[in-house]
């Protein structure tokens, strides 16, 4: 089976799409590529100032109010974290230090939220202003545009197709899911994204030391990468020698495939040595490992896109109180579906990579990660980030999945906008411009929490979680089906791509 699927070109599906994202992305085509990147910065750089989702933001305030002290990531507790974005906020910290600007640079506090704070136990009182919220949503925005780069690379080496790599690029650069995550809610989960599929293309082109490097560096971002180990290893081992374009070691001893897998070995962990070593150096690994797991032990509140999301329909609304106390039987349960959804999956890589590397490498790569959401007990909406990048590359490339690539990327971000209300992240605005009063976001986001549902849910947020949450889940499980019917069968040849 080809890699790419021959017939109408991508856009062609776009056009006779009918939501909004996808007619928006039709309809910016015939833009150049760094129009397209121009128009998505401005778009970003537009919206960061004012907005926040402040809970989580607070800690992203803390953590560079220590670096402007001097404080050391793990001295104080808050960053549950691996330290990549820790050092990042940090290093912030310092320069605005080194600019000469005061502590209120990164925020305030701002007493009228403190209802809302008491009421939902998911806002603050911390308030961080237009000039920080700038100054670190940039960063993310470097990694948005580096994925950007990274995704028209990719799809326009394997398919040989400009226009088709500028299409995947507008699909997210200018995705609403994307750019609300890093622009609005200030979330880190892009680097995520980036790391996972730079670990792929590394690992590809056969650049096994730094494909391990940059998997490693994804482990430091945020755990999630970890449960990729064994389709990286059977990938390198095994797919070695179906790698279409990438190919260059097909006839070579098994011994030397090992050394492979040596190499991407050894770069993970000399990246990990790096990455660690200011943390040993200052003794703070015990602080570090203690901040990042201690979550593990806390009540476990289920929900999110996941499988656990019926508990938003009224019949099942009492899985709520049950998970919060029968929170251990709740972990073990879903670390044990995980580990059998990442054995399955790491099956699946083994037998496609033998027929198809890239295929088989990016269906197990997004299989993996989206299964570990699915089975988690709580599961975020910009936990699509980790994924999404793969997953656009893989639609691109086989011209298969676009609803379901539209749908995962509406239905998170209704979820995320549903959780305090539309209003919710105008805390900067209110607390710095004084067009809309500090009182009115409080007490909006308090009236959204406590609404009673008037669908199937038992609160109004729960109307429109049900339907988000049970749209991705079913979407994904329909993807899932879908690369079994394209998936190539065993007598297909090595994946072919254009010189």
């Amino acid at each position: 089976m080809r890699v790419v699927v021959d017939g109408r070109w991508p856009g062609r599906a776009l056009a006779r799409a009918h939501s909004v994202w996808q007619a928006a992305a039709f309809a910016v085509t015939r833009l150049g590529l760094p129009s397209v990147i121009v128009i998505g910065l401005l778009v970003r750089l537009a919206l960061a100032p004012y907005t926040a989702w402040n809970n989580d933001v607070a800690v992203w305030f803390h953590t560079s109010l220590s670096g402007y002290y001097g404080v050391h990531l793990y001295d104080r507790p808050g960053f549950s974290y691996p330290p990549v974005w820790g050092y990042l906020l940090q290093v912030l910290g310092s320069l605005v230090r080194l600019a000469g600007f005061g502590p209120s640079f990164f925020g305030v506090q701002n007493p009228d939220f403190a209802p809302a704070s008491a009421a939902t136990a998911d806002f603050t009182e911390f308030v961080t202003s237009p000039a920080f919220n700038t100054l670190f949503k940039s960063a993310l925005f470097g990694f948005d545009l580096l994925s950007a780069l990274l995704i028209y690379r990719l799809v326009d080496h394997l398919t040989g197709d400009a226009q088709r790599a500028k299409m995947s690029v507008i699909a997210w650069f200018l995705n609403p899911l994307v750019i609300y995550e890093s622009a609005v809610q200030g979330a880190q989960d892009t680097l995520v994204g980036f790391a996972v599929l730079a670990t792929l293309a590394l690992v590809l082109s056969e650049r096994q030391f730094w494909g391990g490097a940059a998997w490693a560096t994804g482990i430091m971002m945020k755990l999630s990468p970890v449960v990729l180990a064994f389709q990286l290893a059977i990938s390198i081992a095994i797919g070695s020698r179906s790698q279409g374009r990438f190919r260059g070691y097909r006839s070579q001893l098994h011994r030397i495939r090992v050394g492979h897998l040596g190499a991407f070995a050894f770069g993970a962990v000399v990246a990990m040595a790096g990455l660690l070593a200011p943390e040993a150096l200052f003794g703070s690994v015990p602080a570090m490992l203690h901040n990042v797991f201690a979550r593990t032990s806390a009540e476990v509140t289920i929900g999110g896109l996941n499988l656990l999301s019926i508990r938003y329909l009224k019949p099942f609304s009492g899985l709520l109180d049950w998970a919060l106390e029968n929170s251990s039987a709740v972990i073990l349960g879903a670390s044990i579906a995980q580990g059998v959804a990442v054995i399955a999956w790491s099956v699946w890589t083994a037998v496609m990579v033998r027929r198809d590397a890239v295929f088989g490498l990016l269906t197990g790569t997004v299989g993996t990660l989206a299964s570990i959401m699915l089975l988690s007990p709580i599961a975020n909406p910009q936990y699509v980030l980790w994924w999404l990048p793969t997953l656009i590359v893989l639609v691109f490339i086989t011209g298969r999945g676009f609803p379901h690539l539209a749908v995962l990327s509406l239905a998170p971000l209704v979820f995320s906008l549903a959780i305090l209300g539309p209003t919710a992240s105008l805390a900067p605005l209110a607390t710095y411009t004084g067009l809309l009063p500090a009182t009115l976001v409080s007490n909006n986001a308090i009236d959204w929490y406590l609404a009673p549902g008037r669908l199937w849910g038992a609160s109004l947020a729960d109307d429109i979680f049900a339907p988000t949450s049970l749209a991705t889940v079913v979407t994904l499980i329909s993807m899932f089906v879908l690369w079994l019917r394209i998936a190539p069968g065993p007598e297909a040849p090595y994946a072919e791509v254009p010189a």
